[in-house]
């Protein structure tokens, strides 16, 4: 995996360089930091000639803390250090486009890239969604669920989707009876993730599990979405990561795969 991260120098810039770090010991890769200094802001400044000198020292300042983050935690880990100048946001489109990193991870400042950016955007911190159904198995990965949320400093949204379009009019009591149990499952993961110390909220969807996890997505500003992998199995959910995952073009945000059931 290539991360494009974007640093800006403040604590959560700083936490998304921890993070790819992280992701890049895990699935090796390489890395590029970029820093991009925006002059225009020191046109006709009040403050003098010497205000976007004093921010230029500022940003070599910033850019060398990162460089000691790299170097005191990453070993053995290719990274490259950009600086550049311009609009930033611009810039972080640019170099997106033309290194096609498999992610980007960037401060919630620079949450409108994910309208343009055609790659895997990030935010640190930001909002991680965890679709949900009665099998209980995003609730077996507890652990990783709280490493991407605590890593990220990112609060979780438990998403339930009742697949109400497998059940008939005179299946009324077993479609009560899925959401019952969708619903206990979300409570019990969230009570469980509340006692980790992790933020959570929840949602009820009902409707076909891709399209409402996509919407959710989106109505949510979403960072990442943690998805299971196969199982042995079969469920409405993880068929919808089978349909996620091969609709490519639908999907806009980072996808992590949850360890099934089965493997924990």
């Amino acid at each position: 995996m290539n991360i494009l991260v974007v640093y800006d120098g403040t604590l959560h810039a700083k936490k998304a360089l921890l993070y790819g770090l992280k992701k890049i010991r895990e699935a090796s890769g390489e890395m590029t930091v970029l820093q991009v200094f925006d002059p225009r802001p020191f046109i006709d400044y009040d403050a003098g000639p010497q205000a976007e000198e004093m921010a230029r020292k500022e940003a070599s300042k910033s850019l060398a803390e990162a460089r000691k983050i790299v170097n005191d935690q990453a070993t053995r880990i290719a990274v490259r250090f950009i600086s550049d100048e311009g609009d930033a946001a611009q810039k972080v489109l640019e170099y997106a486009e033309a290194e096609q990193p498999g992610l980007v991870l960037a401060p919630p400042r620079y949450r409108d890239l994910a309208k343009t950016l055609t790659r895997p955007l990030t935010l640190v911190p930001g909002t991680i969604l965890v679709p949900m159904d009665n099998t209980g198995s995003p609730a077996a990965s507890v652990d990783r669920i709280v490493y991407e949320a605590e890593s990220t400093g990112s609060k979780i949204l438990l998403l339930g989707v009742v697949p109400v379009h497998l059940y008939s009019r005179e299946e009324k009591k077993d479609l009560e009876r899925v959401k019952k149990e969708i619903i206990a499952a979300i409570k019990k993961l969230k009570k469980t993730l509340a006692e980790k110390g992790i933020a959570v909220s929840e949602i009820v969807r009902s409707g076909y599990p891709d399209e409402e996890i996509l919407k959710v997505a989106s109505e949510h500003a979403v960072s990442l979405i943690l998805l299971p992998s196969g199982s042995t199995v079969p469920s409405e959910l993880s068929k919808a990561t089978a349909i996620i995952l091969e609709e490519s073009e639908r999907l806009k945000w980072p996808v992590f795969l949850l360890p099934s059931a089965d493997a924990v």
